[in-house]
């Protein structure tokens, strides 16, 4: 069962798109600029077009949508990806410093206790793992040690050799 061909609406696009294309050096900008211009001329289905461009259907859906919202330009640019706040997401830069402060000056002995603070005082619920994250990039270390078996034999010592009769 043959797919809807795709239409971009936008006649305006349609007349800049041929020129824009041919002009555009090969990468990312013209592959785009390609799907655009496949879209326009409505002569093939969506995953056609994917095909073609060497992208997803998805991902030809979203050029024709931001191209129909913000003009040929919107994809011209590039998503920088990532996390919009950076790794602090969600947390203000007043609670960070207290949190780096508090850090520095080793008054947490351990990160539940990091993790009750920030819920009990700011209101703010995090995992042990966040809080954890959030310690090893500020260059935080943690006050007791990890626990270790009663037995363990300590690094460096001798080993006697059971000797055999």
């Amino acid at each position: 069962m043959p797919g809807r061909k795709l239409q971009l609406g936008c006649p305006k696009v349609a007349a800049l798109i041929d020129e824009k294309h041919r002009a555009e050096k090969p990468g990312w900008r013209k592959q785009r600029l390609l799907a655009i211009k496949l879209a326009a001329h409505g002569k093939h289905t969506g995953t056609e077009i994917g095909d073609l461009c060497s992208l997803s259907r998805a991902s030809v859906f979203a050029l024709v949508k931001a191209v129909r919202e913000g003009g040929l330009e919107a994809i011209s640019e590039r998503n920088p990806g990532g996390r919009p706040e950076g790794w602090r997401k969600g947390v203000s830069p007043k609670v960070m410093k207290q949190f780096e402060t508090k850090l520095a000056a080793h008054e947490f002995v351990t990160l539940q206790d990091a993790v009750r603070w920030l819920e009990q005082k700011h209101g703010i619920k995090t995992s042990y793992n966040r809080v954890w994250y959030w310690a090893k990039k500020l260059g935080g270390v943690l006050k007791v040690p990890r626990p270790s078996h009663s037995k363990k034999i300590p690094r460096g010592s001798i080993i006697p050799r059971r000797v055999e009769r």
